[in-house]
């Protein structure tokens, strides 16, 4: 029998009298969400198996602090002697994917009213926010950013900055119901405490430096940079360029959203892979359906888009050049000496004395005007290995130790001797978002030298379709498409129309379905190409190091020359001044 019970603090509770479950409307603003029984509750030593631990809370405001509050948990790796609850507060700005996250991940959770209604030994957050004076327990901040960076708006409709409120380490953020929020405040640098100290003494000596984990985890991973790579499906030969940004209309995906789209035009995909990282508040704040919706001429172009949770920190590694704004993210690739261009980078939203500062005062400004391709190159090219050392020299003071320090203080908030042995420091895992080349439908200029060579460059036809600008220049250049685009006006109009997998029926009927197409591409899984030709061969090309498209695209240049109808025994090939392929063909009549 359920009956509704309404207490003293005006919440309405829905109890379960046969399974002594507890129900309040509203958490996680998603309908009601049971208060449970165990590992905390009234009946907790009824449902437990372990006693007597100790309860440590990790409250999680959105994806963006969850990022962070997963490189915490290790703290506690194999410790018997503690349990871990996740909550999210109801009042959370977004707080939407959080519990995907928390059932994903399989914690233990409790709803925000059983958790203010329970006595913790331990709170751990990386938010300031969401009646945080409600809990009972000490309280450990740490910052979801890299350190703490941006500045707070005088009032919420205005876009003009205060340069002494930084969110994080100002009395706006750090007061709640009249009292200072943390126990302990963490702080990766000793400049924070300078600043802290300016903006609220009282909160000084609650300020511990211990670091940042996630860049101590990035340090770590150095070495896995080729194991990234290949699981991103970016060869060793490919420049890698990373588009990152944080979230707010003056972000670069807020600002410049198209640039995403303009990059992927100018970069030949035979030498350039381009991936994105985009905030998790605009993943969860927009929704991710939205998200990918917006993207989705880019994803058939060839994007990388790595998911909202994880993988942002393998991708900086794995990457050449990062292209982002006043990000945490764009400075953390900063941080490990990749070359920085600066798409935008609104100055007074930026704390002085960061990390983040002494990014815009380094890196170049992206020129709206100019070719994209030429300043990603000069870029890579002018980069000097010292330009990032100072700002890497503010992310953190105790680099490589912040596990440790972090371990140490959390248990010593504990009461509680450290488990024995060192402290994990685990490497990242490589990222899940390999991105497509082998299928995506191009535009392919190219040449035939008197020495036979076959020189061709393709772009992504999704990222030229409908742009109003002159770049890139593609002289008779022809038109790759996948059989089943979803734009009629490019499958109905390619020059060279393919299918990947074996499908002998459609390639055997593809002029049938398409008429003006001059061949069709068979794309097996084994890496060859077989090519028909209107009216004429199919062509078999055993294809080595080189999207079988290539092959495709080097024929149909090859007989466009009108000097024979016959295929020839072998091509040599150069896909964007690549080095010289040779491809066998065997004709079928």
């Amino acid at each position: 029998m359920i009956e509704d019970i309404r207490y003293a603090d005006g919440d309405e509770h829905h109890v379960d009298r046969g399974h002594g479950g507890y129900y309040r409307a509203g958490m996680f603003s998603s309908g009601p969400v049971p208060w449970v029984n165990s590992p905390v509750g009234i009946n907790a030593d009824r449902w437990g198996t372990v006693t007597g631990i100790r309860r440590i809370l990790f409250v999680t405001h959105t994806m963006a602090s969850a990022n962070r509050l997963m490189d915490l948990l290790d703290l506690f790796d194999s410790d018997h002697r503690v349990q871990i609850v996740h909550t999210c507060p109801d009042t959370a700005g977004i707080p939407s994917g959080v519990a995907e996250h928390f059932t994903e991940s399989g914690f233990a959770v409790v709803p925000w009213r059983q958790a203010v209604h329970t006595r913790w030994d331990l709170v751990i957050t990386a938010n300031t926010s969401g009646g945080l004076h409600e809990l009972h327990g000490p309280i450990i901040v740490v910052s979801h950013g890299i350190g703490y960076t941006k500045t707070i708006a005088r009032n919420p409709k205005s876009e003009i900055r205060n340069p002494k409120s930084v969110y994080g380490l100002s009395a706006e953020s750090l007061i709640s119901g009249g009292r200072i929020i943390p126990d302990v405040l963490v702080l990766s640098h000793e400049e924070q405490r300078d600043r802290l100290a300016e903006v609220l003494p009282s909160a000084v000596d609650r300020a511990v430096v211990a670091g940042d984990p996630r860049f101590d985890r990035i340090l770590a991973s150095l070495g896995e940079r080729r194991r990234y790579r290949a699981a991103l499906g970016v060869d060793e030969r490919d420049t890698l360029v990373v588009v990152s940004s944080t979230w707010w209309r003056r972000s670069l995906f807020g600002s410049w959203p198209d640039l995403l789209r303009q990059l992927l035009a100018e970069l030949p995909v035979d030498r350039y892979r381009v991936a994105a990282v985009l905030h998790p508040h605009i993943w969860f704040g927009h929704g991710p359906a939205q998200v990918r919706s917006w993207l989705a001429d880019c994803l058939r172009a060839g994007l990388i888009l790595i998911p909202p949770r994880e993988g942002w920190a393998a991708t900086l590694i794995a990457a050449d050049v990062v292209v982002g704004d006043h990000g945490a993210v764009t400075t953390y690739g900063a941080s490990i000496n990749r070359p920085v261009l600066l798409a935008t980078f609104p100055d007074d939203d930026v704390a002085e004395h960061t990390a983040v500062h002494a990014l815009g005062a380094v890196a170049p400004l992206l020129d709206r005007d100019r070719p994209l391709r030429d300043q990603v190159d000069e870029t890579i090219t002018h980069f000097l290995s010292d330009r990032h050392r100072h700002l890497t020299s503010l992310v953190s003071s105790v680099p490589g130790k912040s596990a440790r320090k972090l371990r140490e203080l959390c248990y010593a908030t504990l009461d509680m001797p450290e488990p024995f042995g060192p402290v994990l420091v685990p490497v990242l895992p490589a990222p899940d978002a390999a991105g497509t080349r082998g299928g995506m439908s191009t535009r392919v200029s190219g040449t035939v030298a008197d020495d036979g060579v076959v020189s061709l460059s393709r772009h992504p036809a999704d990222a030229l379709i409908g742009r109003s600008t002159p770049r890139p220049q593609l002289p008779d250049a022809h038109l790759v498409a996948v059989s089943d685009h979803p734009l009629p006006a490019v499958r109905g109009n390619a020059d060279i129309v393919f299918r990947r997998g074996p499908d002998a029926e459609w390639l055997a009927h593809a002029f049938d379905r398409h008429p003006f197409s001059a061949m069709a591409a068979q794309l097996p899984a084994d890496g060859t190409c077989l090519v028909r030709i209107r009216d004429g061969a199919t062509v078999h090309c055993q294809v080595a190091d080189l999207d079988p498209l290539v092959a495709a695209s080097a024929l149909y240049l090859w007989l466009s020359r009108g000097d024979t109808g016959t295929p020839p025994s072998s091509l040599r090939v150069q896909a964007h001044s690549g080095p010289i392929v040779t491809i066998a063909m065997t004709t079928a009549e």
